[in-house]
């Protein structure tokens, strides 16, 4: 359970030790990279070759708003980007413990409406993330519907944090099977996104799952069998069918929390990332 022994003190330490961990995937051919600011944040550009133009992901890196990178993610963007046949803009968010709720989605917000003022069409954004960024996927579209703003094409979720409440069984059920770690953990996390306020765990932009999903954007769901978030992932999807939502479950039985991550090493994960790019194409026109 590597995430459960980061030093929970020191978050520059735990974010090193993070992006080491997250370089799991294999280097992508035919991508460059380019960084970039973006609306006042660090970001990065994942650009396949013959990637179609005007077309675009948003891309939001996972954990648990206190870790992560846009480079420890790198390798993970570039396959996704490649199978959707799209550039990336992967945003260096701010995050906890230093700038806690709304600091991570204010940015995230920043960098969807600046794709928006460059003339990128709503419908041709797609937005992608796991874990924590699997949830701002679905956060940033409710957050940009109650700022009457269009909703992106499509949203593409991994392993997503859809309740902070962790009110999920699977949290316990498959907390001897997976990577991510304890549910002491992930409430730390959870605790430190919210500055301590437990109330604010259920705004639908911070748990998506206690959402009014109605008339949201059409989704993909990418959960693992032994995830201890497996839950959260099933319980949206379910939701999101009963509101109407063009939502997909996909689930890899016998998988870990993002393991979308041995891309390019692992046929689950290229399985995954392939049947990602085939729905999202068909979204997009990519």
């Amino acid at each position: 359970q590597i995430a459960s022994n980061f030093p929970s003190d020191n978050p520059f330490v735990a974010r090193a030790l993070y992006d080491k961990v997250n370089t799991a995937a294999a280097e992508c051919p035919g991508v460059t990279y380019s960084e970039d600011i973006i609306a006042g944040r660090p970001a990065l550009w994942v650009r396949p070759m013959d990637a179609t133009p005007k077309k675009v992901m948003l891309f939001m890196h996972g954990g648990g708003y206190s870790f992560g990178s846009p480079n420890g993610h790198r390798k993970l963007t570039a396959h996704l980007a490649k199978a959707c046949n799209v550039n990336a803009l992967s945003i260096d968010y701010r995050m906890v413990p230093e700038h806690p709720y709304p600091a991570p989605l204010d940015d995230c917000m920043s960098a969807y409406k600046y794709l928006l003022d460059q003339d990128y069409s709503p419908d041709s954004i797609v937005l992608a993330g796991d874990s924590c960024g699997g949830g701002l996927v679905s956060a940033v579209p409710l957050e940009a519907r109650k700022r009457g703003l269009p909703l992106p094409a499509a949203s593409v979720a991994m392993s997503p944090w859809y309740d902070l409440t962790l009110e999920s069984e699977s949290l316990e059920t498959n907390k001897e099977k997976d990577v991510l770690g304890t549910k002491a953990f992930v409430d730390m996390l959870a605790e430190r996104y919210t500055s301590g306020n437990k109330q604010l765990r259920k705004d639908p932009v911070i748990s998506p799952l206690y959402g009014d999903l109605k008339g949201l954007n059409p989704h993909w769901i990418s959960v693992a069998g032994h995830d201890t978030l497996l839950d959260d992932g099933v319980r949206f999807y379910e939701k999101a069918q009963k509101a109407g939502v063009d939502v997909h479950l996909a689930k890899a039985e016998g998988q870990q929390h993002v393991f979308e991550f041995m891309a390019g090493k692992s046929p689950e994960a290229n399985e995954s990332i392939k049947n990602i790019g085939e729905w999202v194409k068909g979204k997009i026109g990519s």
